[in-house]
């Protein structure tokens, strides 16, 4: 095992996150610290940083540094970005933390920052093309992206900090100064040609900003899941939290449910420049990504490492098996009679195509409750699955990968509490793949089977599993009838078990 400790040292906050890097070259996170410093607070005006902001971030750096000593990391990565980048006096704060922290200070440039920020979305985000947006406190990182790698970028020189100087925004946005905000903003994409030639791709946003817009309409809307990453809005949802924020005082917006204190006095006018850029662009969809810059750089070490992320999906869900000590063969195993299953009762189960990641993930992670409790395990699959940080597969997919292994012992009515993400017609779908999954699992557990040695046959009254094993016991038969009734109430045929001579 690894320990890499990775510091963003921002225009806003400084934050440390360390993660642990197993042999496989998969990665946990296992210290997450941040501190708002607003480093960059009047380098616009000055060109330097304040002599108390620099004194701040060298104590926050000198406490994330004993934190990662304690943690005992074998790496330390530090960076800094466009305050420091831009600042005239910045050797002051490097050579400080330089010299008496013994810490190297990377200094990215404008396109450093994109490069990271989209290594970090495109190897969490099962997305090809798209607009990609990271604003930080003094400057915001646009790139459009093709097959995952970059078509052009530009770094633009505002930020949520910046922005905030330009405009009052802390508290109710007045006429004047909303009037004052958009013309900046948009003068800024005016100078950037590429912006309206897009078309309709999704904007990948990536920072504290996004997340927050993210965390407060999840709230408004009363979202049922907890899951930022691949979180989505459309154009009038941002429009709409804007809408509502820009009305709010500070005091207000200082307890806002989503919204984070240290963004309650900036939060409102980089929103603002957030639907200017959609309406600039006339892009309608915004995803969420969880993973950015830091994690950009982690990939990066990944990559020196040996590590190179082809299917993002695939990636993390073998990162998850791993994680949780599951066998990857098994998974495949059952996935593969699964799909055996499913192809063979398409005439009697009526379902047009699979889903094949939620599939995928059921089969792998079908058992992964058994390390909280062998009891009530499907339960605690369940909820595992939602909280895995699986990566490269959307909401509604997770969604129903997990109540499809909660069901796998019997059904529940844990699916009435999503109503706003699955309808009638996914539970019903749900309800018939829990009973396939079910039975690809016993066939895997009891027969060892695998899906080249079963054969089925669908009846007008009954469905036939043929396995070709001639030692077959009457028990393991048994086994598989138990879930008979439930196959029965599902699909209106008998479930019926013959073992075939080997050839």
């Amino acid at each position: 095992m690894k320990k890499i400790g990775i510091i963003d040292i921002g225009s806003n906050s400084i934050r440390l996150v360390i993660f642990r890097i197993s042999p496989a070259k998969n990665f946990s996170v296992i210290e997450d610290v941040k501190e708002s410093v607003r480093l960059g607070e009047g380098v616009n005006k000055t060109g330097k940083l304040k002599v108390k902001k620099i004194n701040l971030a060298y104590h926050t750096l000198k406490i994330f540094k004993g934190i990662c000593d304690q943690n005992e990391t074998d790496e330390i990565i530090a960076f800094a970005t466009a305050a420091v980048r831009n600042a005239t006096n910045s050797n002051r704060l490097i050579e400080k933390v330089e010299n008496e922290l013994q810490m190297k200070m990377n200094i990215f440039s404008g396109e450093e920052e994109a490069y990271y920020s989209l290594l970090g979305a495109t190897n969490t985000l099962d997305e090809e093309e798209g607009l990609l947006i990271d604003m930080g406190g003094a400057s915001t990182e646009l790139v459009w992206f093709k097959n995952r790698r970059v078509h052009k970028w530009v770094s633009l020189n505002f930020g949520s900090v910046t922005l905030a100087q330009v405009a009052n925004v802390k508290e109710k946005l007045s006429d004047y100064a909303e009037k004052k905000l958009r013309n900046h903003v948009i003068s800024e994409y005016e100078k950037v040609p590429w912006l309206k030639e897009v078309g309709d791709i999704p904007l990948i946003g990536v920072g504290g900003t996004i997340r927050n817009l993210a965390k407060v309409h999840s709230v408004m809307c009363e979202y049922p899941l907890n899951i930022l990453h691949n979180y989505s809005l459309k154009d009038g949802d941002v429009n709409e939290v804007f809408e509502y924020i820009k009305k709010k005082n500070y005091i207000y917006k200082l307890e806002m449910p989503g919204l984070s204190k240290s963004r309650a006095d900036i939060f409102t006018g980089a929103l603002c420049a957030v639907v200017e850029l959609l309406n600039f662009t006339g892009v309608e969809m915004v995803v969420i990504s969880g993973s950015g810059i830091r994690e950009g750089v982690l990939y990066q070490k990944l990559n020196e490492y040996g590590k190179h992320v082809e299917n993002v999906f695939e990636n993390s869900l073998l990162d998850v098996v791993e994680h949780f000590d599951l066998s990857k063969e098994r998974g495949e195993r059952i996935y593969k009679i699964f799909m055996k299953i499913f192809e063979s009762m398409k005439p009697l189960h009526g379902i047009p195509e699979i889903e094949e990641k939620v599939i995928r993930t059921a089969s792998y992670l079908g058992r992964v409750g058994v390390n909280i409790n062998y009891y009530d395990s499907p339960l605690h699959s369940f909820y595992t699955i939602i909280n895995s940080g699986l990566k490269g597969i959307k909401h509604r997919k997770l969604l129903m990968a997990a109540l499809i292994v909660s069901q796998q012992d019997k059904f529940n009515d844990m699916a009435k509490n999503y109503g706003s993400i699955l309808g009638k017609k996914d539970i019903k779908v749900m309800e018939k793949l829990s009973v396939m999954l079910r039975i690809s699992k016993i066939f895997n557990r009891v027969f060892l089977l695998d899906s080249d040695r079963l054969s089925i046959e669908v009846g007008d009254e009954s469905v036939t599993f043929h396995i070709e094993n001639e030692d077959l016991l009457d028990v393991q038969i048994s086994r598989v009838l138990m879930s008979g009734k439930r196959f029965r109430e599902t699909f209106g045929r008998q479930l019926i078990v013959t073992k075939k001579k080997t050839h």
